[in-house]
């Protein structure tokens, strides 16, 4: 018997899902559009060599990657076969072909850079697709998922983040959220911090890794695990004294540390015109601890949250060295990831989207179809319409139809005026 479950990490979206899922994606789709944003297409199949130079962070360890196929695949066997023979592994190098993309950052890069000539500067690129990681599935972790990008290129000042920001928290509150958090860091703020600690730049890297754990596993947490890396007790000790108090004093007391004045002016500029652009509601602030795991991030770097969900809604950062390390020419550039699949799962649990309801219209076999067309016709002012037949078992259907629709009448019953069945999935 075959397994006709979707592979763990995957969905089916029933109907019901699916439409929340669709309504979302073109709610963004129109907020990103409307503030300027251009909408372009990159395929899912990335060259490897790219993927494995973006300084992805643990993103590399979960990228799904092809086999390379016929000819080529059967002289990686051979080798594999001659090293088997001289007792030598075979690296996974031989037999790879592509990867798939594990987010949307790393295709961009490659479509601006192919494409720039053709583009204005500065360029404000959309992106909606999917991206793949193989994360060990659990809730929130799926290994097929949608991103929703929106990147600026060409343009070094902090406008480029006041209106991404500001665009990004829009579109948030069109859909329903009005209890956001927009937390702001800084790469080089951060760096800053941990050279003043004790650590080499050598150390920048696995230590920002560790930390940006630190929501999960608290700096208690992070603490233990830069001590498993083998870093000195005493470093990590002046690392977690300097992130307790900068958290605790705010974005000034950076100074003290050695952190670049501009950085700290440019990051209090960026908070004061976000807190009088946005919703009373949005509540905008400096956050130490937040660290965007991917290495490519060289200033701020930001994340939303919403009141009552654990993780991130939104991330994002500026990331102006990925252009020049793969075509050689400088291009700065900013962007932010909306997480649809949190902001689905959050409207499919008690949130709501406006949009025409579903009715389904019952009709006798005895009916005459071209009047029930025409009673579909009316209805379709109003509702999206769709018309079965009614069954024997009419319970069994409604049951069933409280994944696809709202509402339900009979021909009958819609001609003596009485008001349609709202359906529930108990009912």
């Amino acid at each position: 018997m075959q397994n006709m479950n979707p592979i763990r990490g995957t969905y089916d979206y029933l109907p019901n899902v699916a439409r929340v899922r669709e309504q979302v994606r073109q709610k963004i789709l129109a907020s990103y559009q409307a503030n300027g944003y251009n909408l372009i297409e990159t395929p899912i199949l990335e060259h490897l060599e790219l993927l494995n130079s973006s300084e992805g962070g643990d993103n590399l360890r979960l990228m799904f990657k092809t086999i390379k196929r016929d000819k080529e695949l059967e002289r990686a066997l051979d080798k594999e076969r001659e090293l088997a023979l001289a007792g030598e592994p075979m690296t996974e190098e031989e037999l790879v072909a592509e990867g798939l993309r594990y987010d949307l950052t790393v295709p961009l890069v490659r479509f601006y850079s192919n494409n720039r000539d053709k583009l204005p500067t500065p360029f404000k690129a959309l992106q909606i697709g999917y991206a793949f990681r193989a994360e060990r599935p659990q809730k929130g972790r799926n290994r097929q998922f949608v991103q929703c990008d929106i990147d600026v290129f060409g343009d070094p000042s902090i406008n480029a983040e006041i209106e991404l920001l500001k665009t990004c928290l829009d579109t948030l509150n069109d859909l329903g959220f009005d209890r956001l958090t927009l937390k702001i860091n800084h790469k080089q703020l951060l760096n800053s911090l941990i050279l003043n600690a004790g650590f080499t730049r050598d150390d920048l890297s696995p230590v920002c890794v560790t930390l940006d754990k630190i929501d999960k596993i608290s700096l208690n947490g992070v603490m233990m695990e830069l001590i498993e890396k083998g870093f000195e007790m005493e470093k990590i000790n002046r690392l977690a004294d300097i992130i307790s108090e900068v958290q605790s004093a705010g974005l000034k007391s950076c100074l003290k540390y050695g952190v670049d004045e501009q950085v700290v002016a440019d990051l209090d500029s960026l908070i004061s015109a976000l807190r009088s652009l946005t919703n009373s509601t949005n509540n905008i602030i400096f956050d130490v601890s937040i660290v965007r795991g991917q290495g490519y991030y060289t200033g701020a770097v930001y994340e939303i949250y919403q009141e009552g969900f654990a993780g991130a809604v939104t991330g994002g950062g500026r990331y102006d060295n990925m252009v020049e390390k793969f075509t050689g020419t400088p291009c700065p550039v900013v962007g932010v990831s909306i997480g649809f699949e949190p902001i689905c799962m959050l409207l499919s649990n008690g949130g709501s989207l406006s949009a025409r309801e579903r009715l389904a219209l019952i009709y006798e076999q005895t009916d005459d179809i071209v009047e029930v067309l025409r009673v579909k016709d009316e209805l379709k002012k109003k509702y999206d319409v769709s018309i079965y037949a009614r069954p024997k078992n009419v319970k069994n259907l409604y049951e069933k139809l409280a994944s696809v629709v709202d509402l339900v009448i009979s021909m009958r019953d819609y001609a003596e005026g009485k008001e349609f069945k709202r359906l529930t999935t108990t009912d």
